[in-house]
């Protein structure tokens, strides 16, 4: 004889249904013992999952109602990020010049400090002059182009140690030497000065310097010179 379950059971035995069975809205298989258990206390499985899943999306009334932007809400959006870039590019700009000075004029101050060492070492002049041409251990005349570190023995072929060619957006460079000589016991021939300036002009320019004793010194303050603190000159 069948036993009637309380509602407070039918309840329970519902949560636990829904728990166990109610995934995808499958059907309990009919040799499940659990199924049958709850069918003969007078439970349909459907009822107990009736709830569990609803498959059926609510209709959108109004499909007009989509959220977008209106007309104004667009034109504020691009207003202000108009005033944004404005704030941004120009700075932007002025930190990729900036840094373009300063790897310049690092590189420079890095070959000049290698060819003294270099002098040292091997007991030889060597130079750094203006790059000729690619591969050429001829100096040219020309800062901008680059420079060259090159051996000058006494006797026999010079030898080319380093090479750095600018790009037509590098700085220009002048200087008041057209080579520096560094001796075997790294002195300089004389004081050299250098100057980097972009087409911002003389406020932004930098500078480096070669004392006679073979000290390579860069500048640190834009638009004044290493050598006597004065104001820079581009040309």
């Amino acid at each position: 004889m069948n036993k009637v379950i309380t509602e407070s059971q039918k309840f329970t035995l519902r949560n636990i249904a829904n728990m166990l069975f109610c995934v995808e809205s499958s059907v309990l298989p009919a040799q499940s013992n659990i199924a049958q258990k709850i069918q003969t206390q007078g439970i349909m499985y459907n009822d107990l999952c009736k709830d569990s899943f609803d498959t059926e999306a609510p209709l959108n009334s109004n499909p007009l109602s989509i959220a977008g932007f209106t007309l104004v809400e667009l034109l504020v959006t691009l207003s202000v990020f108009a005033i944004i870039l404005t704030l941004i590019v120009p700075s932007l700009r002025t930190m990729i010049l900036n840094s373009r000075l300063t790897s310049n004029i690092d590189s420079l101050v890095s070959s000049l400090n290698y060819a003294r060492g270099v002098a040292l070492d091997r007991a030889v002049n060597v130079a750094v002059c203006p790059l000729g041409s690619p591969g050429s251990t001829a100096c040219g005349a020309n800062w901008s182009s680059g420079w060259i570190v090159v051996t000058q023995p006494v006797a026999g072929a010079p030898t080319l140690l380093k090479s750095h060619q600018t790009s037509v957006n590098d700085p220009v460079i002048t200087s008041n030497v057209s080579s520096v000589v560094f001796d075997p016991h790294g002195l300089s021939t004389t004081q050299s000065n250098f100057t980097m300036c972009d087409n911002r002009g003389n406020a932004f320019a930098r500078s480096a310097m070669v004392l006679a004793t073979g000290f390579v010194q860069s500048g640190t303050t834009p638009g004044q010179a290493v050598w006597n603190n004065g104001a820079l000159n581009c040309p």
